[in-house]
């Protein structure tokens, strides 16, 4: 039996998988997933801080567009039909912005570490300006500013939250996720 190794990143695909391989990927995407949400529920009461974005950055750093959009789709799901707010006018802008920081934390993967920071920041605000065109279709387009006015607390608090976790927690959890993918590796080979 051959395998048909390639390097992405840092985890090596399998281009045709074994059963046991293939679980292995479901059971580490399962596992990331759940630390993706916990998180949130577990700080729900603290406004506007979570490690949502720094997870997605890290996650990006090191896994492919197809187990990164996927994560962040169910993600997206999840957390939709866990907190009952899984109508179209919130989901599809939460799905876009999330899959949208996913694909620019790819992109930018390489780059260094105070880019990456500067996307978390930018993100806290770009997060919030994703949700005013279903607001408009909710209650008109004379919201606009008013929307722009009121959400800019909210969005500075997720940009220095974004900010906060970058600092702290990018470097020691992008080496850990690191080191368990190459572990993973090496029990492949």
């Amino acid at each position: 039996m051959q395998l048909h190794l390639r390097m992405e990143g840092f985890i090596v695909l399998n281009l045709k998988p074994t059963k046991r391989e293939l679980v292995r990927s479901i059971t580490l995407a399962g596992m990331l997933l759940a630390i993706l949400f916990v998180q949130e529920q577990f700080l729900v009461l603290i406004p506007q801080f979570q490690f949502t974005v720094v997870l997605i950055i890290v996650y990006a750093s090191i896994f492919p567009y197809k187990i990164l959009i996927p994560l962040i789709a169910a993600y997206v799901l999840l957390d939709n039909i866990y907190m009952g707010t899984l109508n179209y006018l919130y989901f599809i802008p939460m799905m876009f912005a999330w899959v949208m920081l996913g694909v620019v934390a790819r992109r930018i993967r390489h780059k260094d570490f105070y880019v990456q920071v500067i996307l978390a920041i930018a993100f806290g605000f770009v997060y919030g300006w994703v949700y005013l065109p279903a607001r408009m279709i909710e209650q008109g387009v004379g919201i606009f500013w008013l929307y722009l006015k009121m959400d800019l607390p909210f969005e500075l608090m997720m940009a220095a939250s974004n900010l906060i976790t970058m600092l702290m927690v990018y470097q020691p959890l992008r080496l850990s996720l690191e080191k368990l993918v190459s572990s993973e590796i090496k029990n492949v080979r």
